[in-house]
C-alpha cells in the first residue's frame, strides 16, 4: 500500500516546487545594470553640455570684442541663439542618454550666454564713466542687459522643450487593441502545450511577446516627410519669433522709463541674423566715441551698419541651431534602428536637404523683410516723426546671406556626422 502512495507523493511535491519556481525566472545582471545605467546618467547633471555651449558662446564674444565698433547684432544675437542653445543642450544629451530633457542644463547655459556677452560688454571703453556719470543711462543699461538675460533663460528652456518634444521616440500605437491582440495570440500559442513544457511555456512566452511587440513598435517607428518639415519650420521660425517678442519687450521696457522708443526696432534685431549687409562704418576719431561705442552696447536701433561687410557674429545662431538639428537627426535615426541591431545613419541626401532646408529657413525671414529697407517713425508723446528708409541689403548680399545660412548648417552636419562615425567605430 505504501508503494503506490510513494510517486503520488512525489509528484505533488515537483508540482509544488514548479509552481514556486514558475514566476521567478532568473534575473541577468548584464540586463539590470543595462536598465539602470540610463537612469542614473539621466538623474545627474550633464557638465559638458553646459561645457559645449559656454565655449561657443565665448568664442563670438571674444571674438565679437575685437572690434572697436560694436557691431549692430552684438546686443540681440543672444537672444537669437537662445533657442538655439536649448537646441544644443537637448540633443547633446539625448546622444549621451535618453533621459529627461535637460531644462537645468539648457537654463544655465542660456544663462551663461548672455553674461559672457555682457561681460565683453562692459570692457569696453568709457562703459563704466558713462555709468557714473549718468545715473539714468547707466540704469537702462544694467536693465536692457537684465532683460536680455532672462530672455536669453527663457528662450532656451524653450528651445530645449521644442527639441525634445520634437524628437521624441513614436508610441507605438494604438496601444490597447495591438497589446490585446499580441495577448490573445500568445495565449493561443502557449495554451497548446501548456501541459508537457511548463517550464519552456515561460521563456517562449517572454520571447514571442517581445517579438510581437518589436514589430508593432516597429511598425509605426518610421516618422513622416510632413513631421521632418514641420519641425524644420518649427525650429527655423523660432529665432525670428524670438526676435519679435524682445523687440517688444524692448520697446515697453524704454518707454516705461520714459525713452524714446528707437526708429527701426524689430528690422534692427531681425538684422542680426544676416551675417552680409552693407558695411556702414562710423567715425570714432572725435570727442563723442566713448558716447557712440556705449550707446551701441545697450541702445539696440539707435545706430545704423556694421563695421565690416560680414559680420562673425551673425553666425552664432546657425552655429547653435545647425549643431542642434544634425545631433538630433543622427541620434533620432539610431534610435529608432537600433532594435535591429542596426547603427545606420539617413542617407548624405536627405540628411544635408534637412540641415540645409533648415539654414534657409533661418535666414529667409529676416532677409526678405530687410531687403526693402528699414523703415520706421519716431514717436515721442503725440508727436510722429517719419523717417526715410535706409538699405543696409543690396542683391548681392542678399544671395550671400541665403548662401551662407544653409552652407554653414551643411558643413556642420557634415562634420558631426564624420566625428560620430568615428566615435562609433
Amino acid at each position: 500500500m505504501n508503494g503506490p502512495d510513494k510517486p503520488e507523493v512525489t509528484t505533488e511535491s515537483f508540482q509544488g516546487t514548479d509552481e514556486v519556481s514558475r514566476p521567478t525566472p532568473p534575473i541577468d545582471s548584464r540586463t539590470t545594470s543595462g536598465l539602470s545605467k540610463p537612469h542614473s546618467k539621466g538623474s545627474n547633471f550633464d557638465w559638458a553640455a553646459v561645457g559645449i555651449v559656454i565655449l561657443i558662446a565665448a568664442f563670438f564674444a571674444i571674438t565679437a570684442r575685437l572690434h572697436a565698433q560694436p557691431a549692430t547684432s552684438f546686443v540681440p544675437t543672444v537672444v537669437l541663439s537662445a533657442t538655439g542653445c536649448g537646441l544644443l543642450v537637448t540633443a547633446i544629451r539625448k546622444l549621451r542618454t535618453s533621459q529627461g530633457i535637460g531644462l537645468r542644463e539648457a537654463a544655465l547655459g542660456g544663462f551663461f550666454m548672455a553674461l559672457l556677452q555682457f561681460m565683453a560688454a562692459i570692457t569696453y571703453p568709457g562703459v563704466f564713466d558713462s555709468i557714473r556719470i549718468d545715473q539714468a543711462i547707466g540704469n537702462d543699461f544694467l536693465i536692457t542687459w537684465i532683460l536680455i538675460v532672462g530672455f536669453s533663460t527663457i528662450l532656451s528652456l524653450a528651445g530645449a522643450a521644442l527639441g525634445h518634444l520634437s524628437f521624441a521616440p513614436i508610441r507605438p500605437l494604438p496601444a490597447k487593441s495591438s497589446r490585446d491582440s499580441i495577448d490573445d495570440e500568445t495565449e493561443r500559442t502557449i495554451s497548446r502545450d501548456e501541459d508537457e513544457h511548463s517550464i519552456v511555456e515561460t521563456s517562449d512566452h517572454d520571447i514571442l511577446m517581445d517579438d510581437l511587440t518589436e514589430k508593432a513598435s516597429s511598425h509605426q517607428s518610421q516618422r513622416s516627410i510632413f513631421s521632418y518639415i514641420l519641425t524644420i519650420l518649427l525650429l527655423g521660425l523660432a529665432p525670428t519669433v524670438a526676435a519679435y517678442l524682445f523687440s517688444a519687450a524692448y520697446d515697453f521696457v524704454l518707454s516705461f522709463n520714459q525713452f524714446v522708443p528707437g526708429p527701426y526696432p524689430t528690422l534692427r534685431i531681425l538684422s542680426a541674423l544676416l551675417p552680409w549687409q552693407i558695411p556702414i562704418p562710423i567715425d570714432l576719431n572725435n570727442g563723442i566715441k566713448n558716447i557712440i561705442i556705449f550707446s551701441l552696447l545697450w541702445r539696440i536701433p539707435l545706430f545704423l551698419g556694421n563695421p565690416s561687410t560680414f559680420d562673425l557674429q551673425a553666425l552664432e545662431p546657425y552655429i547653435f541651431n545647425g549643431a542642434a538639428f544634425a545631433l538630433l537627426l543622427l541620434t533620432t535615426y539610431q534610435g529608432s534602428t537600433r532594435r535591429q541591431n542596426q547603427f545606420s545613419s539617413p542617407g548624405w541626401i536627405t540628411f544635408l536637404s534637412m540641415e540645409a532646408a533648415l539654414g534657409l529657413i533661418l535666414v529667409l525671414p529676416a532677409n526678405l523683410w530687410v531687403l526693402r529697407g528699414l523703415e520706421g517713425l519716431i514717436q515721442f508723446h503725440d508727436i510722429v516723426i517719419p523717417i526715410r528708409t535706409i538699405s543696409i541689403l543690396n542683391p548681392f548680399t542678399f544671395a550671400l546671406n541665403l548662401i551662407t545660412g544653409p552652407l554653414v548648417c551643411v558643413c556642420l552636419g557634415i562634420a558631426l556626422r564624420i566625428f560620430l562615425n568615428k566615435r562609433a567605430i
